[in-house]
């Protein structure tokens, strides 16, 4: 059964992850409160489409208008964590949410709103 879901995850990996997102996790905070990123950016394989709930701050502006779907059973990702998007979008974008996606055998997949 393993080697099925195996398969079925690198099949994912190599076949519905068109894109590339770069994510860089280490971050300190200055007496601003400002988040300053250190070290190199590791790159995921991802799958970035428009967010089909768009949320919106008190002032009504949008928060959230791309939601990240990058398939790894090990990435941990955070709020506190950047994000850069690929052309089109080209952009460093703050996550605004994260959720973890799982099933009986293992995380499959991390899913970033931005």
């Amino acid at each position: 059964m393993t080697l099925t879901v195996d398969q079925f995850y690198t099949d994912l990996k190599r076949d519905m992850t068109p894109d590339t997102v770069d994510i860089r996790a280490t971050s300190t905070v200055n007496n601003y409160g400002e988040r300053t990123f250190t070290g190199g950016a590791t790159t995921y394989d991802a799958y970035i489409v428009r967010a089909e709930d768009v949320t919106r701050d008190l002032d009504e502006n949008i928060k959230v208008t791309w939601a990240v779907y990058i398939p790894d059973a090990s990435l941990t990702l955070n709020v506190d964590d950047q994000i850069t998007l690929p052309a089109p979008i080209s952009a460093t974008r703050p996550i605004v949410q994260v959720k973890t996606k799982k099933d009986e055998h293992k995380q499959q997949a991390v899913v970033a709103f931005v």
